[in-house]
């Protein structure tokens, strides 16, 4: 799937009410598509070494979803799975396995071991098996799965990164220029702002402000900005505040493009359509509903603040993804020209 797809997944504001494991889940797995080999380079630098990166890695994960341990399914956890080209000429697996839970989970070994074998046991091919655990506990640890009875014995052991280990990341990225690292940053700022919305905001501040001057394609941008306010995510007023501070920060230091920003009123805009389109998706209960929902009540937002004749949803939910897409795109374009010639 192409980045520019993926980072379509990324709203621009998070909807009201999102349970807080999805505020983790969707940006680590969305970043780690994005920012694999940059992922690798700050989290798990010996393998990155072992890859051959003139090869394009290839995501496995519908492989990965038909051997899902029966007790992983659930909020908490994202898996990826990722076939790799290494140095040698040889085709690897990786498994890449994100625990996001709040709280330490007891049979986080037991699962990774399940899915070694799994994969191992279906595929035949060797694995290398990867754990980034970004909860709150300083003290959950688990590197391995081991079970003994009567000299039978069976030791499983796998690296780990610790997401709160990383004691500078945004030193990291002033460094070495890596945008992980800033994703990592933003993390730790919602485990340690969980009660304090006014801290986190001027946090975000912060780190997104490290993406002035580094010259990064607009495209990279854009995702880094939206995963971090993702992972950042405010309460409605005060997320309008921190836009409005942005907006005149840029103005005044024309830190980035306009086009890398949403002006308070598109991020209301943006945000109305996003809600319309989370709730008829949950009415529906699937993810397809959900994607058009969420593009059918952007696209009606965006008509009516345009001043255009608003197509019914009815008539929108007949048309093909793309061809929302593509509506959707066009009209946000649109609006965002009127923006800036109003301004």
């Amino acid at each position: 799937m192409a980045a520019g797809k993926l980072a379509d997944k990324v709203p621009a504001v998070m909807p009201e009410g999102i349970a807080a494991s999805a505020q983790f889940d969707a940006p680590w797995k969305i970043g780690l598509e994005l920012f694999f080999e940059p992922f690798l380079v700050l989290c798990f630098p010996p393998l990155h070494a072992q890859i051959d990166w003139s090869v394009a890695p290839e995501f496995l994960d519908k492989e990965l979803e038909k051997l899902a341990p029966e007790h992983a399914h659930g909020a908490g956890c994202v898996d990826k799975l990722i076939k790799v080209r290494l140095q040698n000429g040889q085709d690897e697996w990786v498994l890449v396995h994100i625990e996001v839970q709040a709280q330490p989970e007891s049979q986080f070994g037991l699962r990774m071991w399940v899915y070694y074998y799994r994969l191992w046991d279906k595929y035949r091919q060797r694995v290398v098996s990867l754990a980034v655990l970004a909860d709150d506990d300083p003290d959950w640890r688990p590197r391995c799965y081991h079970t003994e009875l009567a000299g039978c014995i069976q030791h499983f052991e796998f690296p780990i990164f610790k997401a709160l280990d990383c004691a500078d990341a945004e030193g990291e990225f002033e460094r070495t220029g890596n945008p992980f690292a800033l994703l990592v940053a933003a993390h730790q700022v919602a485990l340690k702002t969980r009660h304090d919305a006014e801290a986190r905001a001027e946090a975000r501040f912060r780190i997104v402000n490290y993406l002035r001057g580094r010259g990064m394609p607009r495209r990279r941008i854009v995702d880094l900005y939206r995963l971090i306010g993702w992972l950042t995510f405010l309460p409605r007023d005060l997320e309008l505040q921190f836009q409005e501070r942005l907006a005149k920060f840029e103005q005044r230091e024309a830190a980035m493009t306009a086009e890398t920003l949403l002006a308070p009123i598109e991020l209301i805009a943006l945000e109305r359509g996003q809600q319309e389109g989370w709730q008829q998706g949950r009415q529906q209960g699937r993810q397809e509903g959900r994607q058009e929902g969420a593009l059918i009540g952007r696209i009606q937002t965006c008509q009516e603040l345009l001043g255009l004749v608003v197509t019914p949803m009815e008539e929108l939910a007949q048309e093909e993804t793309g061809v929302l897409q593509w509506r959707y795109q066009a009209l946000e374009k649109e609006l965002r020209d009127r923006l800036r010639r109003a301004s």
